[in-house]
């Protein structure tokens, strides 16, 4: 596999933290409806990706439990890497994205992943990711275990 030029992944960071802004993700869960108990994924899409390139998923993830949960794991067979990031303000207005350490989704609460937030990297594809196309990604939690997600490839126009 050829590495990728570090002006494609500065574009490419550009493109994934275009629409960013430093908005709390964690939302009430008056807005949401919550599951009787457990962890439920709601609104998931994924953005289009190159092959050898990096996509990003957003979703809300409702915690209907009582007691907090803690995401252990991310896969897909999609990517070669699939992390947790967050994304935060540095010097200058700039905006900056690191790994999430320790993701804890708060009981009975609602974490919604979206742009200039939480989000999921998918890094490393394997093959390009068009709108119309699905990702089955899996999360694994402390408590709830493995769920599987099916998530549309959607353009960011889709989601506003």
């Amino acid at each position: 596999m050829k590495p990728v030029p570090p002006l494609l992944l500065s574009i490419t960071f550009f493109i994934l933290t275009s629409s960013c802004n430093s908005e709390n993700t964690e939302l009430q869960s008056s807005q949401f409806e919550l599951p009787d108990s457990g962890i439920e994924i709601t609104d998931a899409w994924a953005r289009p990706g190159r092959i050898n390139g990096v996509s990003a998923i957003y979703m809300n993830v409702l915690n209907g439990s009582a007691e907090p949960d803690t995401l252990i794991s991310l896969s897909s067979s999609i990517a070669g890497l699939v992390e947790l990031h967050e994304t935060y303000e540095l010097a200058d207005d700039m905006m900056g994205m690191r790994e999430a350490e320790n993701p804890v989704f708060p009981g009975r609460g609602v974490v919604s992943m979206q742009p200039g937030g939480f989000h999921i990297m998918l890094m490393q594809l394997n093959q390009p990711l068009n709108v119309g196309d699905e990702v089955h990604l899996v999360l694994k939690f402390a408590l709830a275990g493995d769920i599987s997600v099916p998530v549309p490839v959607q353009s960011q126009s889709e989601q506003n």
